[in-house]
């Protein structure tokens, strides 16, 4: 296999978000986690079982996935860290755009973690997208040249 190197990176940071993720989401859905539910003022929830429930689902669990088939030899292995990547991203956003308005004091602590996890998600697309030029993009778009009639 190759690029060992990048897989196990991807894996690790993929491993790591799943982790968080899915504990931290969890954690809110039972509410052994609490936040003040101030902060969600103007978002469509009025607690945080379900942003728990989608952050475990949705963010930990295609980050499961993407750590379980890095190391397959297909392609869609790193197609899955592209997506797991993206969507780690766009739950970043959703939250920073949706949340923030309201933290109050909590904003500093926040915005390290969105910045945080936001670089973690470029990384890892960053990584995916480079190993996917790397081992298939030969197979989509030949890189021969055309012959003129």
């Amino acid at each position: 296999m190759r690029h060992k190197r990048v897989r196990l990176t991807l894996a690790i940071l993929e491993a790591f978000v799943a982790l968080t993720a899915i504990g931290c989401g969890l954690g809110l859905e039972v509410g052994a986690i609490q936040f003040p539910l101030a902060w969600l003022a103007g978002t469509p929830f009025s607690d945080y079982a379900l942003p728990g429930l989608l952050m475990a689902v949705i963010v930990g669990g295609s980050s499961l996935l993407a750590t379980a088939t890095i190391f397959t030899e297909g392609e869609a292995g790193v197609l899955v860290s592209i997506f797991a990547g993206l969507l780690l991203l766009g739950f970043e956003f959703v939250e920073a755009t949706s949340i923030d308005p309201n933290l109050g004091y909590g904003m500093l602590l926040a915005l390290v973690f969105q910045m945080a996890y936001s670089a973690i998600a470029l990384v890892i697309v960053g990584l995916a997208v480079s190993l996917w030029m790397r081992e298939y993009r030969r197979h989509h778009f030949p890189t021969g040249h055309l012959r003129h009639a």
